[in-house]
């Protein structure tokens, strides 16, 4: 009998001293949030999540974003990881050093652009005032015509290399946008206003019939040019 109770105590006692043995399960790991999904301290740890460590040869290399997909090929050219600037250790450090730098040439590029518009338009106005009535006009413009001519010219480039040279954006979609339309457009008076110096000076050169008709010619680039501009200046209001 006292075997028995021996027994039936030592049965009641075990789970509790197993228990007491048993050693005390870990805390989980910490989760942590990842692109909208849980991930655990171990897997954040991860050497393949860590920020590249920067190296001598990584100073021109963003690190705070990757570059985005889909860029012009001009800012391939300048600003990819093989670019030239970065080729010739110009470009920012940071990724975040890029953006506030294209920030700041594109609000350049948009006063420079309309004093450019400026300057455009008058330049126009008096072409046609001395070609409609050169008796009245021709010799008392002509003066103002030809140096505002070349002043326009180095506005309209300045203009332009502010935004051809600008570090690429945060991301470049696909399809028709604003700023799409504002950059076809770019071509047309890009072209226009690399034709008008050449076309002014042949023009200086005619005489006769072959005067008339570079004239012409000279009046119709001014003209497509301004309206491509106008129309490239009222693209960037479009609501998308």
């Amino acid at each position: 009998m006292r075997v028995l109770l021996f027994l039936i105590v030592c049965g009641s006692l075990a789970p509790a001293w197993a228990v007491a043995q048993a050693p005390a399960p870990s805390p989980p790991e910490p989760t942590a949030r990842l692109v909208g999904l849980p991930v655990t301290a171990a897997w954040a740890r991860s050497p393949a999540l860590r920020p590249p460590v920067a190296g001598p040869t990584a100073r021109a290399v963003p690190d705070v974003d990757s570059l985005p997909d889909g860029m012009p090929l001009r800012t391939r050219l300048l600003w990819g990881r093989r670019g030239l600037m970065r080729t010739l250790g110009l470009a920012p450090s940071t990724r975040r050093g890029e953006l506030r730098l294209r920030r700041a040439m594109l609000q350049w590029h948009q006063r420079m652009g309309l004093l450019t518009f400026g300057a455009l338009t008058t330049q126009v106005v008096l072409g046609e005032l001395m070609a409609r009535n050169p008796a009245r006009y021709y010799n008392d413009l002509r003066p103002i015509h030809r140096p505002l001519g070349y002043a326009t010219f180095g506005a309209y480039m300045t203009t332009a290399s502010l935004s051809l040279f600008a570090p690429p954006g945060r991301v470049y979609r696909s399809g028709f946008s604003s700023v799409r339309l504002h950059r076809w457009l770019a071509v047309v008076h890009f072209a226009g206003m690399a034709l008008q110096p050449w076309l002014g000076v042949r023009l200086s050169e005619a005489t006769g019939a072959t005067y008339d008709r570079r004239l012409a010619q000279h009046r119709w680039a001014g003209r497509i040019t301004l309206a491509a501009y106008t129309t490239a200046i009222l693209s960037i209001f479009l609501p998308y």
